[in-house]
């Protein structure tokens, strides 16, 4: 079976037509073939995850990881300087290849050992395309290695762009990016609990956090009333979202034990709700891909404004 760009066009709500050159492109590029597990293969995949949830091996997200990821961080830098500054040493590691995937609350077996990190490539692109076109300065909260915020610059050039992290190696390769590869990018440490009010935000900015608010679990108010008084123009959130979930359905139930024993993103998408009641802000979409790597679903979209 093959995720086609039809079936892309179906997972970001538009018409075939409708999806851009960009998206298409990528689509082009990539094997999205895959297929289904047996039955005795879906029950290993599923015991398997049983397995992992029940065991003490998920660590739980949240402000004592600092240290985690700046060794995570550090040794992406360490690889991107080994690797002569090329940009796809800049993967994340989270992304794991050649592993089963979900679709559409299910299991898959993808051919193409990067089938996660391609599909999530043709979804970031297609949401670039759709609310960053018109803005001059993008700003990236818990960037990481960057590599968001590469393909941004390539797909929308002429952006001014910022790299927030609370790792300082995370900054150091954000401003390495922009030394060896002439891109206009500053690293900034930030800190997501504890958010710097005298950062200022460029007229005309766009914010994102892409699979890196999850890591706040329920302690998400700083940052969203941090933004509230910045006011950008437009916030994109890539991140789990538990609400989007339907407990009824097995692969959707497991993945949400996995969330919760994680401790990820919890309360968020209320609290968006909540605001929109209050007349504080606007949400313009909310989207669930129905896609995800072996333990859970990173990649649901919210965006939203402040009014």
């Amino acid at each position: 079976m093959e995720h086609s760009a039809t079936d892309f066009a179906q997972t970001l709500g538009v018409a075939p037509g409708a999806l851009p050159a960009t998206c298409r492109g990528l689509i082009e590029s990539a094997d999205f073939t895959y297929e289904e597990p047996s039955p005795r293969r879906h029950d290993e995949i599923v015991l398997g995850i049983i397995k992992h949830v029940d065991s003490d091996a998920p660590t739980q997200v949240g402000q004592q990881r600092a240290d985690v990821w700046e060794r995570c961080w550090g040794e992406n830098l360490e690889n991107f300087v080994a690797s002569e500054f090329q940009l796809e040493a800049l993967v994340p590691k989270f992304i794991k290849p050649g592993q089963p995937a979900r679709l559409d609350q299910r299991y898959i077996l993808p051919r193409n050992p990067s089938f996660e990190l391609a599909f999530f490539q043709v979804c970031r692109a297609f949401y670039y395309q759709k609310y960053l076109s018109g803005i001059r300065s993008a700003y990236e909260f818990g960037c990481g290695t960057g590599f968001n915020l590469v393909a941004l610059g390539k797909q929308i050039p002429n952006l001014k762009l910022y790299g927030l992290d609370w790792s300082q190696s995370a900054c150091k390769m954000v401003n390495l990016i922009g030394e060896k590869h002439k891109l206009d990018i500053t690293g900034i440490r930030f800190d997501f609990f504890n958010a710097d009010r005298g950062l200022k935000l460029d007229p005309h900015s766009a914010v994102m956090t892409l699979c890196a608010l999850e890591q706040v679990g329920p302690r998400h108010a700083p940052f969203i009333d941090f933004l509230l008084e910045k006011r950008p123009e437009i916030c994109i959130n890539m991140e789990p979202i538990e609400d989007l979930y339907d407990e009824g359905n097995l692969a959707d139930y497991l993945a949400l034990r996995y969330h919760r024993k994680r401790g990820y993103l919890s309360g968020f998408l209320p609290r968006l709700k909540s605001l929109e009641i209050e007349g504080k802000i606007r949400i313009l979409e909310v989207r669930r891909m129905f896609f995800g790597s072996l333990y859970h679903e990173g990649y649901s979209f919210v965006v939203w404004k402040p009014v």
